[in-house]
């Protein structure tokens, strides 16, 4: 697809730019500039007895997605890939379980050799020396070469931890709805908030519930929801938010979190939605127990298979939003398969996270999503829902980083889930909200370090 050099160079640019805005330390008061060595520096990782060198991997397992990646791409083909190494995968769940999962290997010393990273929880990796700066070995092997823009996949000191397909920067949230449904109901897709509050009341006439997103742990409201409804009402309070030029006091900060309070107890929402895990919201959408689904393109592919659904994007609050001139995009520089610094086997570890970033981005080619990783297949044509997507949002100009992965760290991305969490039981107002938020934000270790 000649469109997905164009878009990647904005979002790279524009990963640099709020990114380089995080103070981390130097190398001299980093424990892990002593794990950077070349391939060369390094010492072999052969076993020298014809033994396969075993390697362990702690993988991400949080969606359909995922677990397809795993059982028809990544175990079918990985033995004829890495004929010299046996794999152990160790599913890690995502999200606060991975974190906490990775947080006691570390304290234990009993890292993986190859893991999911997340921006989460880089920071306390790093500072112990545990994950290891892939750029010498990924140049050396040719496979930086691969990535349409390999700048992308530098991080803020100009390293590379993470290796993943690039498909991230092609997910975006948006409003999945059943097209009969609206018709059934008499709703006309709404282009601004107050139209959706209308439309909400006449699904809610037609009993029907409006729409659905999963809230367990307050996983929509951290990851979308309250970037979304600040950047509909205002789109350069949310650029300052992503790049600490603003915070939570904000008016257009608050005014985003209290659009959540209004959508809560204008019933858009099922009732529990504080306690609604993924999959559940999921099959509520796909059952057509709720009429819209709040969720990243991710799904896409497996929704389309339903000619019912249709998509748009989160409509404007203010004259300030032109869903045509900005979009919040997933992903991070740090995202993707990542290698301990202090594994035994680091060239054949490395060998591992390139092969596992090789078949994300397989399986997501194959769907017909957009990748910045050449796999050397055929991409097929994307499907009528999937063109629609990239051409309404590859020539969007200004694409902001998603909050969460890219300016909170570990103890702030958990709050906001559990703020937001909070947000959702309509029992909690956007007062309360603000100054719990503010409190942490404060305290940020991705700009106070």
């Amino acid at each position: 697809m000649k469109k997905k050099a164009k878009v990647l160079s904005v979002t790279s640019m524009a990963v640099t730019m709020l990114l380089s805005l995080a103070a981390c330390g130097s190398d001299n008061d980093n424990p892990s500039a002593s794990n950077t060595a070349s391939p060369t520096e390094q010492s072999s990782s052969n076993t020298g007895n014809g033994e396969k060198v075993k390697l362990r991997i702690v993988t991400l397992t949080t969606d359909e997605n995922r677990n397809n990646i795993m059982e028809q791409y990544i175990k079918p083909n990985v033995a004829k890939a890495l004929p010299n190494v046996e794999v152990e995968f160790e599913p890690g769940g995502g999200g606060e379980d991975m974190a906490n999962k990775l947080k006691t290997y570390n304290s234990s010393g009993d890292m993986p050799d190859v893991f999911w990273d997340d921006a989460g929880f880089f920071i306390p990796l790093n500072n112990t020396g545990s994950i290891m700066d892939l750029t010498p070995y990924i140049t050396k092997d040719g496979f930086l070469d691969k990535y349409d823009v390999p700048g992308a996949l530098k991080h803020i000191d100009g390293k590379i931890y993470s290796l993943s397909s690039g498909s991230d920067t092609y997910f975006t949230p948006v409003i999945f709805y059943h097209k009969d449904m609206f018709e059934k109901a008499g709703v006309k897709v709404p282009t601004t908030f107050d139209e959706l509050l209308e439309a909400s009341k006449k699904l809610n006439a037609n009993d029907m519930v409006p729409a659905v997103t999963p809230g367990k742990g307050g996983w929509g409201p951290q990851l979308f929801l309250l970037q979304q409804m600040v950047q509909i009402g205002d789109p350069q309070a949310m650029e300052d938010l992503v790049s600490n030029k603003t915070d939570f006091n904000n008016p257009s900060v608050k005014a985003g979190a209290s659009r959540i309070e209004q959508l809560v107890k204008a019933d858009f929402f099922p009732k529990g939605i504080a306690n609604l895990d993924y999959g559940p919201a999921m099959e509520m959408f796909t059952s057509k127990k709720a009429a819209m689904l709040m969720m990243f393109t991710w799904e896409l592919p497996n929704l389309a298979k339903d000619d019912t659904v249709d998509f748009f994007p989160f409509p404007s609050a203010s004259d300030k939003y032109d869903s045509a001139k900005h979009v919040q995009y997933w992903g991070s520089p740090l995202n993707g398969y990542a290698v301990n610094a202090k594994t035994k086997h680091p060239e054949e570890a490395v060998k591992l996270a390139e092969f596992l970033a090789m078949m994300d981005a397989k399986y997501f080619e194959s769907k017909g999503a957009p990748v910045s990783l050449n796999t050397g297949d055929a991409a097929p044509e994307p499907g009528p829902l999937m063109k629609k997507f990239i051409d309404w949002y590859n020539p969007i100009p200004t694409k902001i980083p998603s909050l969460a992965l890219n300016s909170l760290d570990a103890k702030v991305s958990a709050e906001l889930g559990s703020q937001g969490a909070s947000l959702l039981t309509g029992e909690y107002s956007t007062d309360q909200f603000i100054e719990a938020m503010q409190k942490v934000w404060s305290q940020n270790t991705w700009f106070n370090q």
